[in-house]
């Protein structure tokens, strides 16, 4: 198990804000025609309360920040009594989402769990994190962009003919992923399903080479510029019934997918640890992130994607599972995410955000 941690315990007292989705539900009007699963990506309110437990068992006071009509109110009232802030904000609507708390942290000079704004973006639109992974000479699979209609009557008729995967390229939590329409080998389905799927998700899709391997993923802890710090998980093997990883096996209610451990080969793991560290050197990841990969038929892995706002349930998420694999209690993680944000408190992306505060209170 990873040391350092272990000999720097967190500063006490220390107050954290805890800022989350609303659980106020989106009502769908004729204005405001939020889909069903608009709020897939969001937290419960057991995982909220746990994680709260946790910090208060780090000796942590917790403020909670919902991100409701009030949240700007209060956050200008308290943010600058707070010595951290983790952000389980997923928001909906547009790929800049996971990146509205970061971005107002350090506009407010407050340090943060998770990567920084332009990581969570880059992140988030999957085909631009794959465009950085062929740049870096980084395994993933052959993939098309759709945007528009234009774009889907303009898709080369060879590479449908091959087996594909289709998706959103800003979305996370398995949403708009389903066997029954994500799978595809003929052009005339793809065609169909990427226009019906562009009307629900206007950001864009992704058409993906179809792997046949196994479906793994990979997470680190601590900072990719800090070998002292940097630190990789055991990396955990995904199953899950039909084989499509999809929302339905997202469920907040219990775990659907099977988890486990694989003796993978050394080659592997190597080029999955590489590949995150320079992946994360590159685009700015912090602290912790999930990256997803299939293995093709010569058994190499291919990033499918990277989660810097990987889900931290106790209960349904698979990370702090393969945190506990590597030792880590539920309560010592959070501590680990927290001592690895606590250490960049000086950097100075936070300076302008002080400056302000300093002259206000002048």
């Amino acid at each position: 198990m990873f040391q350092t941690p272990l000999s720097t315990p967190l500063p006490q007292p220390l107050m954290i804000g805890l800022v989350f989705d609303s659980p106020e539900k989106l009502i769908r009007t004729q204005q405001h025609p939020f889909p069903e699963d608009a709020q897939a990506e969001w937290e419960t309110s057991e995982t909220i309360g746990r994680i709260k437990e946790a910090w208060k068992k780090n000796g942590a006071t917790v403020v909670e920040l919902p991100l409701d009509h009030n949240f700007l109110s209060r956050w200008s009232q308290i943010h600058s009594s707070l010595d951290l802030v983790h952000s389980l904000v997923e928001g909906w609507g547009t790929p800049s989402r996971e990146s509205w708390i970061p971005s107002l942290c350090e506009l407010s000079g407050v340090p943060y769990i998770g990567s920084g704004p332009s990581a969570q973006c880059i992140a988030m639109r999957k085909s631009s994190f794959k465009i950085l992974c062929r740049h870096l000479n980084i395994p993933t699979p052959a993939f098309l962009i759709v945007q528009s209609e234009n774009d889907v009557f303009n898709l080369p008729e060879d590479f449908l003919q091959q087996p594909h995967f289709i998706k959103p390229d800003c979305e996370g939590s398995g949403m708009g992923i389903d066997l029954s329409h994500s799978v595809s080998e003929s052009p005339k389905k793809t065609r169909q399903t990427c226009l019906s799927m562009l009307k629900e998700f206007p950001d864009g899709l992704i058409i993906e080479e179809r792997l046949g391997g196994i479906e793994l993923t990979s997470a680190f802890l601590g900072d990719p510029r800090n070998p002292e710090t940097f630190e990789t998980l055991p990396i955990a093997q995904i199953d899950v019934d039909g084989g499509v990883y999809g929302l339905t096996h997202k469920s907040k209610e219990q775990m659907t997918e099977k988890v486990t451990f694989p003796n993978l080969n050394d080659t592997v793991r190597q080029l999955i640890k590489d590949s995150m560290l320079t992946l994360s050197l590159r685009s700015g990841l912090e602290d912790f992130t999930r990256f997803d990969w299939k293995l093709n038929d010569a058994g190499i892995p291919q990033l499918l994607e990277a989660n810097p706002l990987a889900g931290l349930s106790y209960y349904y998420s698979v990370l702090p599972k393969m945190a506990a694999v590597a030792g880590y209690s539920y309560d010592l993680l959070l501590a680990r995410l927290a001592q690895s944000a606590l250490s960049r408190k000086g950097d100075r992306r936070f300076w302008y955000g002080r400056a302000r505060l300093l002259n206000q209170n002048k």
